[in-house]
């Protein structure tokens, strides 16, 4: 379960329009504030009395011309989707927020006659930071891989640099609940502890006129800095459209909030009082034809940036913006970017990322890579692919094969003239050899020797990954444990320990079975246990699933099989906020599902899929099966009544192979793990039973291997495992 935490929420219905407007929208504010509250009571009076200062205030709005500049960095949280937005965007959401915090949105000349007079120039200007906290060279826009794009609360506020020089910009795929557009804190919401709420959320499709947004979405930014700057909206803490009410700006009249743009002859925009016209086309409306602030309202927002709530009077002054890199950027450290647009940082050495489109595949068969550098303009890009086919690319997004099995090393390095950022990523791909680790059904035991074939995929390489341990499981035997519980009690405040199961909801973990021939097996059904604790006492409050897979190409592609959804996961009972291991077998339950195998079954593969929640534990898988009625492989094959004895074998023991011949040459070609041949036969065609024992095998290494036995067009493998 996850929890928003927030001084301002903005929610808007997304995808349906009404009259050329979007659905009605809905503002939590006040109940995100409690939240806050709850969590931070000392914040409660002095947010209360910063308020009551603030409306009761005396601006001097003509005599204060300073021009403030406030540095900007955005966060970027994606996991390489759409969410992931372009610096174009960015800097066009700068220019959007830039024009309308200085009057000059062109859209003003509709100003309604009653309010084309109360049309403010904020002078505030936005710059995004062009030196990071640590002094490194930035173009102020950070790229962070996060299922918290999915998530979109407090908590998902990463890497927030000091709030006291940068206003930090985070920008998420989905924000709480469905629907939810940005929100932002106020000042006075975040003093003390509450520093680490600062900033502003916003979702993707929400930021900038551009790319995955649009001009009819261009001023959510500029609502929620006014947020961030003090203002409530225009009918103050309420509901939107429910009943009159005030945001303490004298300029601003009473109002219920309009989410239409109500204007012409047919509205009546004087709900609240019938002398006086609402201010329908305010920025802190939700009409969505917003077009100004009022000086008033200037007078409010300027008057924060004089204060000492929420550090805002930091932002501003000479020394901020000269450690921040938006005033006197040192030379020859920070060339200029584009010299013409002031919008623009200096050029930085980009940072290296990529993502690829699976993260196992078959051997010699394609796959994509996808450039997601970023911090700058890139000139060049050099790729280097371990056993790749080509082993080097110099293209953005390259296809590559890879032409042995195993685990491969990637390597991205991309180049501008400010310098060259590289990144490596081993065992970052698997490629599947090109036979299956099972012909046909298989009963797999983890007290065994298969047990080590399975594959875990750690999607962010964070703590809690899948492993085997050698207790535990059904009977007590040996299984796979999901380690997800982590000892936080001595975490430093605020730090990534601190905030560890705060970010636990929309993990993802896999656990990889290996690969079955399933192509002449009927009747194929797939069972394993499971064991699962929760540390919930409220059954609505357990959102966890687990779900397995399959694949018929090597991982490329899958398609779900079964789903254990929160109402059926739980069977262990609730674990108490401990290191969850099952006592009893009664803790345990099996599950079954059919599966229909064809043709193309000859390596398939199955993962489990688990998606974790805030209040998960540990969660642990047992005897895994296979089961099902093996048919012919072909007539040839199963003619030569084929054994490989002894499997398995030890040291010091040669590998034989006996069969009946079918008057037809027969290869036997024995390769390691990695695809590697270490020894091959060609045996004459014969009728007669053939006994051969391979030469050159009688002193292998403790390992797996596989064995092709190959006459005429049939060819078929078998797994030899040697201990």
């Amino acid at each position: 379960m996850k929890k928003i935490i927030a001084s301002s929420i903005l929610f808007l219905l997304m995808g349906t329009t009404v009259n050329a407007q979007e659905n009605k929208n809905w503002c939590s504010s006040t109940e995100a504030l409690e939240e806050a509250f709850n969590m931070y009571p000392e914040l409660r009076d002095a947010y209360y009395a910063n308020q009551l200062m603030q409306n009761s205030a005396n601006y001097e709005k003509s005599a204060d011309t300073i021009i403030y500049t406030i540095p900007v960095v955005f966060h970027i949280l994606h996991e390489y989707g759409s969410e992931n937005i372009s610096d174009a965007q960015v800097y066009d959401a700068m220019r959007v927020i830039n024009r309308e915090f200085n009057a000059a949105d062109p859209d003003s000349v509709d100003l309604v006659p009653e309010y084309d007079t109360l049309h403010a120039n904020i002078r505030i200007e936005f710059k995004l930071a062009a030196i990071d906290p640590l002094g490194n060279c930035t173009n102020g826009i950070d790229h962070i891989y996060s299922h918290e794009t999915r998530v979109g609360d407090a908590a998902s506020k990463i890497n927030q640099w000091n709030r006291s020089q940068y206003l930090n910009i985070w920008i998420v795929k989905v924000i709480g609940a469905a629907g939810a557009a940005a929100y932002a804190t106020f000042p006075a919401g975040t003093d003390g502890l509450g520093y680490w709420t600062d900033g502003i959320v916003s979702n993707h499709t929400y930021t900038g006129s551009i790319g995955t947004s649009s001009t009819f979405r261009e001023t959510t930014l500029t609502h929620e800095i006014g947020h961030y700057l003090n203002l409530s909206h225009v009918w103050g803490n309420g509901g939107v459209g429910t009943a009159c009410g005030d945001d303490g700006v004298t300029d601003t009249p009473v109002t219920r909030g309009y989410t239409v743009c109500a204007l012409g002859a047919a509205n009546d925009v004087q709900q609240c009082d019938p002398l006086i016209e609402e201010d329908v086309q305010n920025y802190m409306e939700y009409s969505y034809c917003s077009r100004h602030f009022t000086p008033d309202q200037a007078a409010r927002m300027r008057n924060a940036l004089t204060g000492i709530s929420g550090e805002r009077n930091r932002l501003w002054p000479d020394s901020t913006q000269i450690a921040t890199g938006v005033k006197n950027i040192p030379s020859p450290m920070l060339t200029p970017q584009d010299p013409a647009n002031v919008l623009t940082v200096p050029l930085c050495t980009p940072i290296a990322d990529f993502t690829s489109s699976s993260v196992s595949v078959c051997v010699n068969s394609p796959m994509t890579f996808s450039d997601a550098s970023y911090n700058a303009v890139i000139d060049t890009w050099a790729w280097t692919f371990q056993d790749g086919s080509p082993t080097t690319s110099a293209s953005i997004n390259p296809t590559v094969s890879f032409t042995s099995p195993g685990y491969k090393t990637v390597t991205l390095s991309v180049t501008n003239a400010a310098g060259t950022g590289t990144e490596t990523r081993t065992s970052m791909i698997y490629v599947a050899p090109g036979w299956a680790d099972f012909n046909g059904p298989a009963s797999i035991s983890f007290d065994g020797p298969y047990a080590t074939w399975f594959r875990q995929n750690n999607i962010e390489d964070n703590y809690g990954k899948f492993g085997l341990v050698n207790s535990g499981g059904y009977d007590n035997s040996n299984c796979y444990k999901l380690q997800i519980y982590k000892d936080i009690s001595n975490a430093t405040l605020f730090s990534s320990d601190f905030f560890y199961n705060q970010r636990l909801g929309y993990s993802v973990d896999e656990l990889i079975t290996p690969s079955f021939d399933l192509r002449y097996t009927t009747g194929v059904t797939v069972s394993f246990k499971y064991s699962y604790a929760t540390n919930s006492t409220t059954a609505s409050n357990i959102s966890e699933t687990l779900r397995v897979m399959s694949s018929r190409d090597c991982g490329a592609t899958w398609n779900t099989r079964t789903t254990i959804p929160a109402s059926q996961i739980v069977n262990a009972g609730f674990a108490g906020s401990v290191d969850f291991v099952p006592t009893s077998n009664t803790q345990w339950t099996e599950r079954t599902f059919t599966y229909i195998p064809n043709s193309t079954d000859s390596k398939t593969i199955f993962k489990f899929v688990f998606e974790a929640s805030d209040i998960s534990t540990n969660l642990f898988i047992d005897d895994f099966n296979v089961m099902g009625t093996l048919g012919l492989t072909s007539d040839i094959i199963s003619m030569m009544d084929l054994n490989v004895y002894p499997n398995p074998s030890a040291e010091g023991q040669s590998i034989n192979v006996s069969f009946t011949g079918q008057d037809k040459e027969v290869t036997l070609t024995l390769r390691n793990t990695k695809g590697q041949i270490i020894a091959s036969e060609v045996i004459a065609p014969t009728s007669a039973l053939v006994n051969q024992a391979m030469k050159g095998t009688e002193n292998l290494s403790s390992a797996c291997y596989f064995l092709e036995v190959k006459t005429g067009d049939d060819t078929t493998t078998r797994k030899v495992v040697v201990l």
